[in-house]
């Protein structure tokens, strides 16, 4: 009998780490940092201010942000509440997903757009997991569960239904996002992170006079070397940030 019906053979990894609920009281900080995956964050109460390169935006309950492996980023609550989150870190090796994934630095989607999905029911299906098996092993809150080879399955599942319908929400979204950088060759993570340190170099220097020739010196690169892994993740020279940086400043 001859098949009706033939899916294409699939051989993917996924990778999840820091999967996690957590929350924070008024003054939290998180300092500015950058991972080697994708991270997703929902906020599920109050809300949170992330400073993603050097750019700032307010999370809101019921908000989800998407940010691109390799992306700068901090987190503060300075609102009067506590703020509650679901947040993980996750990388695919299928390139479809991941050009889709990388396609901006960070996408927000807005509480009222993610409800056209089912994002919440899968952050609470993840939620009755964790605490069932802390439940039954009787761990403290800080610890992390062991969990049961079905509930591995469940985890990696709903990861990624998760990204499913995340993707789904970026793909229906047709207005471009204003920090999408322009086309070329995608930075390696190796850029990122060079990149990433003059960066933080030259913002360290604003109030004085930020040479892209000591910064290079500094980190043992060429003037030009400088100026290519800059651009190649910011989309502008070290230059035009330092004038953008300092108008800011200014105002």
């Amino acid at each position: 009998m001859d098949d009706l019906y033939r899916y294409p053979n699939v051989v993917n990894t996924l990778q999840v780490v820091g999967c996690h609920f957590g929350l924070q009281p008024p003054g939290w900080h998180y300092p500015r940092h950058h991972h080697h995956l994708f991270e997703l964050l929902y906020c599920s109460e109050g809300e949170v201010v992330q400073e993603m390169n050097r750019e700032s935006m307010t999370i809101r309950e019921g908000d989800w942000l998407l940010i691109k492996a390799g992306v700068r980023h901090q987190s503060s609550n300075v609102a009067g509440m506590h703020y509650g989150y679901f947040n993980v870190h996750f990388d695919l090796d299928d390139a479809e997903i991941r050009s889709l994934l990388s396609a901006a630095p960070y996408r927000h989607i807005l509480r009222q757009e993610a409800e056209q999905s089912k994002l919440r029911f899968y952050v609470g299906e993840l939620e009755a997991i964790m605490q069932r098996n802390r439940t039954e092993e009787g761990s403290a809150l800080s610890e992390q569960p062991l969990l049961r080879f079905e509930d591995k399955l469940l985890l990696q599942s709903y990861t990624l239904l998760i990204v499913h319908d995340v993707l789904e929400l970026l793909r229906n979204d047709a207005a471009p996002s204003p920090t999408t950088p322009p086309p070329g060759k995608e930075a390696s993570l190796f850029a990122a992170d060079v990149a990433h340190a003059i960066e933080e170099k030259l913002s360290m220097d604003l109030c004085e006079e930020a040479s892209v020739a000591s910064v290079a010196k500094e980190l043992n690169l060429s003037r030009s070397q400088c100026s290519k892994l800059f651009s190649k993740v910011y989309g502008l020279s070290p230059r035009q940030y330092v004038s953008r940086q300092k108008l800011n400043l200014a105002k």
